[in-house]
């Protein structure tokens, strides 16, 4: 989220600590030629799955991000499915972590995003 806002929407210090979202943290970016872009982080650990289902309603677009060295959690296709079901047809997939772990890892990771996609 800073990265793409420069704004760290982890706002809770029990967040700060921990190194995990618990809840919704929100942020905009002003593009040019667009205007405003607005930004909902959900928690990605699955025991705050709860968490993330408040936040995405009115999503037009996801923004799933996937950690190389992971892969797709059971939280991954949680969230897939509420995208589903909030019919979002439109999004894109960030791998990080990829820095970390070899090419063959990212051809694994790759090949089992793409089937949860399908």
């Amino acid at each position: 989220m800073r990265a793409l806002t420069g704004i760290y929407a982890d706002r809770l210090p029990e967040e700060k600590a921990r190194g995990i979202m618990i809840d919704l943290g929100f942020a905009y970016r002003l593009v040019a030629g667009i205007g405003t872009l607005g930004f909902v982080d959900v928690p990605g650990h699955e025991r705050f799955v709860h968490n993330m289902v408040a936040g995405p309603a009115g999503v037009d677009f996801a923004l799933l991000v996937v950690a190389a060295d992971d892969g797709p959690m059971p939280q991954t296709r949680k969230h897939l499915q509420i995208v589903d079901l909030l019919g979002v047809e439109r999004g894109v997939v960030a791998l990080s972590k990829n820095d970390i772990v070899t090419a063959h890892r990212i051809a694994e990771v790759s090949t089992e995003i793409r089937g949860l996609l399908t």
